[in-house]
């Protein structure tokens, strides 16, 4: 009787800890989440133009805002932080630059010479003059396939996620070795083969052969990187947060690529 009672006290020990193991990272992921939506209030009463990007979450963010989701913030500020080394004492243009972050992010950490963000969506850009506009960094509503930027002008391009939006890629390409110098670097990423159906602005997929298929047109690829995010996201293959040098054997599980190349 004494063993059966020891064995229940032992098994309602282990439930109460399960229970509240359980139950505390609950609690703690709702805390997370309160706070997140916490700080946006309070950005949205002191700034009313947070409301815009509010309301357009699911399309524009600003990833040094930390009321978004912690890992996609992170996914999109490491894509940044990746081409900051690459734009020192450069001319950049960072072409679908969205709410402008990037584009701040190039000129302060990367010390780029100058960098105009470039974006189609004008309310966008309203944002990035009014929360990312420092010494260096100009904004222009303008598509990907008619920046109407001078010919030749940039050393750098860098588009990040803009090549399955645009409805000719091979259109915006054209614009992009334009506006470069011979030899002109562009940075780009994309997907890797996202079905078109999981998300409503994307007109088309790549995997690594397409990309570099529609890219040799007009750049010389110079190397891939898979870009992952860490995610809980079936895309994401079980892979840790980062970015590393695409190979044979670890293509098929990135996220996203990123592509270095240059003008031809």
């Amino acid at each position: 009787m004494i063993e059966k009672t020891s064995r229940f006290g032992k098994l309602a020990k282990k439930i109460r800890f399960l229970r509240d193991n359980l139950y505390g990272k609950k609690i703690m992921e709702l805390e997370k989440r309160l706070a997140r939506q916490e700080e946006l209030l309070n950005m949205i009463v002191s700034d009313e133009s947070v409301l815009w990007l509010y309301q357009n979450k699911e399309e524009r963010m600003d990833a040094t805002k930390h009321c978004f989701d912690e890992k996609r913030r992170q996914f999109h500020l490491q894509r940044y932080k990746f081409a900051c080394s690459r734009v020192n004492g450069k001319v950049v243009a960072d072409i679908a630059c969205g709410t402008g972050y990037g584009s701040r992010l190039l000129m302060e950490e990367g010390r780029a010479k100058s960098v105009t963000g470039i974006d189609i969506d004008e309310d966008a850009i309203k944002y990035a003059g009014r929360k990312h506009k420092v010494d260096g960094v100009t904004f222009k509503a303008a598509s990907a396939d008619r920046t109407d930027e001078a010919s030749g002008f940039y050393d750098v391009v860098i588009s990040f996620e803009t090549i399955e939006h645009v409805p000719d890629d091979c259109a915006m390409l054209v614009e992009f070795a334009r506006i470069l110098k011979p030899g002109g670097l562009l940075v780009c990423s994309t997907p890797n083969s996202w079905p078109v159906d999981i998300s409503q602005h994307h007109l088309r997929t790549y995997d690594m052969n397409a990309i570099s298929n529609v890219l040799d047109s007009k750049f010389v690829v110079e190397k891939f990187y898979n870009q992952n995010s860490g995610s809980d996201f079936i895309y994401n293959h079980n892979q840790p947060a980062g970015i590393v040098e695409t190979d044979k054997s670890n293509y098929k599980n990135a996220e996203c690529y990123i592509v270095v190349c240059r003008r031809k």
